[in-house]
């Protein structure tokens, strides 16, 4: 094997033709080697019959030789035989081994002793073979004739053949037909190799190659592809196999980015849960605390609880203002909030234009509501009029009394001003300070919890309205979204969504029929789209729907979906109603550098929808669009 990789490196079709090769090398060669010694055997074993043919030959025609004198027969018939092609020469021998006549020139050698016995021994028609390296030598011994036993009475035996014939001789057909087999076999040998290469490399390699081209796209996380054509041999088992191994990864990993998804919703609910329980203790501890006031002051007990029946801030502070004119007889009321270094009226109640002051703003020590948020320390004015301080809300009251402002204080940390009023002067006193600065306590916990309603109100993942997901869970789904797609190289798809002329929908048949046209648009989005797509309420009457692994036409389609399907949900008398503008961008498709981009393509594409007269789909197409909606 070490030497096959030397030979022919990392080719397997090579590896497997050389292989084969050798395998057809071996087999040509073992019959090859097996009929040329069944051959030499053959032509051995023919020469020996036509020696022995002639050996029965020279007997006759010695026994039928007229007279006694045969010394010039037997000497021309051995001069004959000499000169056939496959004998190399011809000696005649008497009974006592010694050479009498030959068809060579040159003294013989006398036969040995030893040889002698062997011949005397023979039975009839018997003779010795002798295979030399060079020569093969049959020696028989000529028997008694008839004829014969005028001179030869005394013995059976008159005298002795030897005939002897090189290996050229005997095997020149046999090298001959080598020759053709080894030029065969070596053909042939070449021929095989080609076809094996070419078989090798078109039935076995390529489809190898194209399977392990497969694996590479799979360690790089790409497990979409498949084998296209089916085999019905072991490597399309095998192929078979790992588009069902590929599948079930596919699957695999689209049910874990489903898991994640729900771990991220049960993540964020767990600590918005743990915040919520962490507030409410902290509003448990300071309602226990007013608690002990309230038993020894019912009014202000009586009071709290009316302005604890809301948590909306809007409807709290009206409530507050409300209770204190109303309930607490002062003539008027005003609450400011704290901001950043100023203080921004936030409600008002008891005055000839309540709306009218709300948003007028103080500097910090700047009037006397402005002292009081920066002291932290409330201030009774007996008689406005005497108090250059009192700046009548930036001029817009003109009235003079007696004034009152208390500070708003959460955890010793002032967040607003509370400010009453009576027409009289010296009408409020020490009493009101007291009671106020009770009142204000709770005041500010309600108003902090209201504050933590309405940031636990803007931390919820989901819309009130619709159900769907909103603004705030689309930044986590997005972000990680576009970490998978660039991470794993998977396609990712954005639908942004507008409704077509809502406002006129709105103004047509009102908001309520606006608010229940969204709902039913929700549903109809939840029904249109797949499992592991996430719906968004982007602001008002846009949506954005995100769809993993997803490419540019799987967007549009979906987008068409349900353009159409909602386009039949508000048909009246066979006109829509309502209908929707869709624009789609899909990644990598289009390349982004930041998240930020992929997003704003998706509402270029949506504006390209507008302008093409709504109701329809647009794919984000690059610069030319933006150029286009500038």
């Amino acid at each position: 094997m070490n030497m096959l990789k030397k030979l022919f490196g990392k080719s397997l079709a090579y590896k497997l033709s050389a292989l084969m090769t050798l395998v057809v090398v071996l087999t040509l060669s073992i019959v090859i080697g097996l009929y040329i010694y069944l051959e030499k055997d053959f032509a051995l074993s023919s020469e020996r019959y036509q020696f022995s043919f002639i050996n029965r030959e020279f007997e006759e025609l010695i026994s039928y030789t007229a007279g006694t004198d045969h010394s010039i027969q037997p000497g021309h018939i051995i001069e004959k035989l000499g000169e056939n092609a496959s004998i190399n020469y011809i000696t005649l021998y008497d009974t006592d081994g010694k050479p009498v006549l030959s068809s060579v020139s040159g003294p013989q050698q006398p036969m040995s002793t030893e040889r002698l016995q062997q011949l005397e021994g023979l039975s009839y028609n018997s003779s010795i073979t002798v295979l030399s390296k060079k020569s093969l030598n049959y020696i028989a011994p000529i028997k008694l004739r008839v004829s014969c036993r005028k001179c030869h009475a005394n013995g059976n035996i008159i005298g002795f053949l030897k005939i002897s014939a090189s290996h050229s001789s005997i095997y020149f057909h046999t090298y001959d037909m080598a020759k053709k087999l080894g030029f065969i076999f070596l053909s042939s040998l070449l021929i095989f190799a080609l076809i094996s290469i070419f078989i090798t490399e078109f039935i076995v390699v390529k489809p190898l190659k194209e399977f392990v081209a497969l694996i590479h796209k799979a360690e790089l996380n790409n497990f979409l592809p498949r084998t296209m054509q089916p085999r019905e041999d072991e490597i399309g088992e095998i192929e078979e196999n790992f588009n069902q191994m590929l599948s079930r990864i596919t699957n695999l990993m689209a049910t874990s980015v489903e898991k994640e998804r729900e771990l991220v919703f049960v993540k964020e609910e767990l600590k918005y849960k743990e915040l919520l329980e962490a507030r409410s203790e902290q509003i448990e501890k300071v309602n226990n605390e007013l608690e002990d006031s309230v038993r020894e002051l019912s009014m202000l007990y009586n009071f709290g609880q009316y302005i604890i029946t809301t948590v909306d801030m809007n409807e709290l502070l009206r409530i507050i203002t409300t209770a204190i004119v109303d309930t607490l007889n002062y003539k008027e009321c005003a609450i400011l909030f704290k901001e950043d270094n100023l203080l921004r009226i936030v409600s008002a109640w008891g005055f000839e234009d309540n709306a009218k002051l709300i948003g007028i703003e103080f500097g910090l020590e700047e009037g006397i509501s402005g002292t009081v948020a920066s002291t932290g320390k409330p201030l009774l004015i007996n008689d406005t009029s005497k108090e250059s301080r009192y700046l009548h809300y930036k001029g817009q009251i003109h009235k003079e009394g007696s004034f009152l402002s208390v500070p708003l204080k959460f955890k010793n940390t002032v967040i607003g001003v509370l400010n009453v009023s009576n027409e009289t002067p010296g009408s409020l006193t020490k009493k009101d300070i007291d009671f106020l600065t009770a009142i204000s306590a709770q005041i500010a916990v309600v108003i902090e919890n209201a504050r933590l309603y309405e940031q636990t109100k803007e931390l919820s993942i989901t819309d009130d309205l619709t159900g769907l997901f909103n603004r705030r869970h689309m930044r986590v789904v997005l972000d990680k979204e576009w970490e998978r797609s660039n991470r794993y190289h998977q396609p990712l798809s954005l639908l942004m969504i507008d409704l077509d002329l809502f406002k006129g929908y709105n103004d047509r048949f009102g908001h309520l029929k606006g608010d229940e046209a969204l709902a039913i648009l929700s549903q109809i989005i939840r029904m249109n789209i797949r499992g592991i797509d996430v719906p968004i309420r982007y602001g008002g009457e846009e949506f954005l729907i995100i769809l993993p692994d997803t490419s540019s036409s799987g967007a549009v389609a979906t987008a068409e979906k349900l353009r159409r399907a909602i386009a039949e949900a508000f048909t009246e008398n066979s006109t829509p109603m309502l209908t929707i503008s869709i624009g789609t961008v899909s990644y990598p498709e289009q390349v982004f550098d930041t998240i930020h981009e992929f997003l704003y393509a998706s509402d270029i594409a949506l504006y390209e929808a507008k302008r093409r007269g709504r109701n329809t789909t647009v794919k984000y197409d690059g610069k030319s669009m933006q150029e286009n909606n500038p």
